[in-house]
């Protein structure tokens, strides 16, 4: 019998792995270098989004990854070739998939689960990784922030997400690693399961929500012994 949630996933850092990035700059930079530059890129491409949205702004998220890495490399005052940051940017349409990620979709398809993505990538960006990573046959809906024009956690593409799939925001799970995603689902009456890959701390604007996992193939368990979840 089908779940009562559809199950809607972030893509970068829950599906993918942005830092994984780092084993392309190792051709070009040191080893620990390297390491730096993806963590900083990372942290700043969702600085820049956050700023964004909160003037009410909106650049796409491929604009924030190019002018992210472009800080991430004045920062640790590292210079590479035009050519060289083109194949980087070209790389983040082509990040692994996590191993975690196919055996818990194809579980979570078989019993029944509607699933989506929500992300801030855009269009183009989601179809390129998702085809790479070959996540794409697994989910109904491809739903962008860029269809609303502000990045999470602004409560609009949350709410987008519920319309798009035809159900109210309660009916909506948000699956993500990034503990900010979700305190935004949350605020904007999604439920949420927090996919905790470091065993880290949660942000302090928000407390934990009902699951907390430490990786994808956990999830289908931590559904079904969650009051309120019908199968």
């Amino acid at each position: 019998m089908p779940s009562n949630e559809a199950l809607v996933f972030d893509v970068y850092g829950t599906l993918v792995d942005p830092i994984g990035i780092a084993r392309h700059l190792e051709g070009r930079l040191p080893p620990a270098d390297a390491a730096d530059v993806a963590r900083i890129w990372r942290h700043k491409q969702l600085d820049i989004s956050f700023r964004l949205t909160a003037m009410g702004r909106y650049e796409d998220f491929a604009w924030c990854t190019r002018k992210a890495l472009d800080h991430a490399l004045a920062l640790l005052d590292k210079k590479l070739e035009p050519s060289e940051k083109e194949s980087l940017i070209a790389r983040y349409n082509d990040l692994e998939p996590f191993p975690d990620a196919v055996p818990a979709l194809s579980g979570l398809l078989d019993r029944g689960h509607v699933l989506a993505v929500l992300s801030n990538g855009t269009p183009a960006m989601l179809e390129a990784i998702l085809d790479a990573s070959r996540l794409r046959p697994y989910f109904t809906e491809i739903i962008s922030v860029d269809e609303v024009r502000a990045f999470k956690p602004s409560p609009l593409p949350y709410r987008h997400a519920a319309m798009r799939l035809n159900l109210p925001p309660s009916r909506l799970r948000l699956v993500s690693s990034n503990s900010f995603d979700i305190i935004g689902a949350e605020s904007a009456g999604l439920r949420a399961a927090w996919v905790d890959r470091s065993g880290g701390v949660f942000e302090p604007d928000g407390g934990p929500p009902d699951i907390v996992i430490r990786s994808l193939t956990d999830l289908p368990a931590a559904l079904d012994s969650t009051p309120g979840h019908d199968r």
